[in-house]
Formats: C-alpha cells, sequence, structure tokens
C-alpha cells in the first residue's frame, strides 16, 4: 500500500493512525516499518489515545522502545488526564515505567484530580502482584516522586492504598517512611480510611 502512495498517517473512522492500531495490537514489525516509513509517532486517536499510551498501557515493553526511539512524547496526556507513565504504574510495568523516567518523565508529574504516578501505583489495577507494585514505586521514589503528596481530595498515596485495603502496598509506603499522621480534607487519617483490619495493623506498627 505504501509503495503505491497510500497515505501513511490516514484516519480510520475513530480518529486513529495505521500506527495506533499496530500499537494497540502489539505488532512489533508493522510499528517498527510504519515509523521507518515516516509514520507521526504522536497523533492521536480516540480520546487522545497516542501508540506511546497504547502501548504502555498493553505493557508492551519492545514497542515502547521503538516509539520512544522514533520521537515519540512520553509527556503527552490523553482525554482522561493520564499519560504513558501513569498507564504502566498502575498495570505494575516497571520495565515501562523505567524507560519513561529514562526518557525524561518527570515522576512529580500530577495528572487528572491532582493524583500522581506513585498515587496511582498505590490505588493499582486488580491483579498486579505485590512484587511488581514494590518495583514501581522503589522506582518512582529513587527518581523523586513526592512521598507525602496529595491530590485534590487531600490524599496521599499512603491513604489511597489504606483505602483500598492493600496491606502489603501500605508497608512498602510505610518502609519508606509515608506520614501516616497526615490528614485528608476531611480529616481522615490512613488509618481512618483502613478497608479491614490487615490494614489497621500494619498502621499500627
Amino acid at each position: 500500500f505504501l509503495a503505491k502512495g497510500a497515505p501513511i498517517d490516514a484516519l480510520n473512522v475513530d480518529g486513529g493512525t495505521a500506527l495506533l492500531a499496530a500499537a494497540e495490537a502489539e505488532k512489533h514489525s508493522t510499528v517498527a516499518l510504519l515509523l521507518a516509513n515516516g509514520a507521526h509517532p504522536n497523533l492521536t486517536g480516540r480520546s487522545g489515545l497516542t501508540p506511546l499510551i497504547a502501548a504502555a498501557f498493553k505493557g508492551n515493553d519492545r514497542i515502547v522502545e521503538t516509539l520512544l526511539a522514533h520521537g515519540a512524547d512520553a509527556k503527552m496526556i490523553d482525554a482522561t488526564g493520564k499519560s504513558a507513565v501513569v498507564y504502566a504504574a498502575s498495570r505494575g510495568f516497571d520495565d515501562i515505567v523505567q524507560r519513561l523516567l529514562d526518557a525524561g518523565v518527570d515522576p512529580r508529574n500530577r495528572y487528572a484530580n491532582d493524583l500522581t504516578a506513585l498515587m496511582w501505583v498505590a490505588g493499582h489495577d486488580e491483579g498486579v502482584g505485590a512484587s511488581a507494585v514494590e518495583r514501581v514505586v522503589d522506582l518512582l521514589l529513587a527518581h523523586g516522586a513526592a512521598l507525602d503528596a496529595a491530590d485534590n481530595r487531600g490524599r496521599t498515596a499512603l491513604m489511597i492504598a489504606s483505602a483500598l485495603g492493600d496491606a502489603s502496598t501500605v508497608a512498602i509506603l510505610m518502609r519508606h517512611g509515608a506520614n501516616r499522621a497526615l490528614k485528608d480534607k476531611d480529616g481522615k487519617t490512613a488509618l481512618d480510611l483502613a478497608a479491614n483490619a490487615d490494614v489497621r495493623a500494619k498502621l499500627a506498627k
């Protein structure tokens, strides 16, 4: 198609390019071919989705690496106010978080509702294991993430993990020195928000 002059950045009915479709489908060879032939890496599709955000959401580090090498903007934000690092962090993809940090993403950045990547991993997606959460937390903090930053509700990462009922993440954050005495805008501490006895036990130590 390209040899016959097909426009490489043509949009489909959802407003996405072939590159975005290939990234979502995790077709690395197609992504690489399109980029090598001049596909624009930062054109957005539905809801402001970029190929890089799509690849980060899928956890495909190889495609993320290829997109970044061809000029993908790691700081772009979709229509929901989230960037690639937010999706990677919340889904426990530490290899992609590392790659995005190396590409210049500031772990202190705020996204929708004043949430940071650290807060997103504290409230991680269902099914993300404790070891993956720990690796992402360690990475973000090692690169300067603010441990006790608060979102628009006044809640810190520790409060978010506590309200989620995730005792292992609470323990990880406390190991790093998270302040359990802080209160949100409703005057509640992490202990007040604790969803279960396991979390309360961790906070009481």
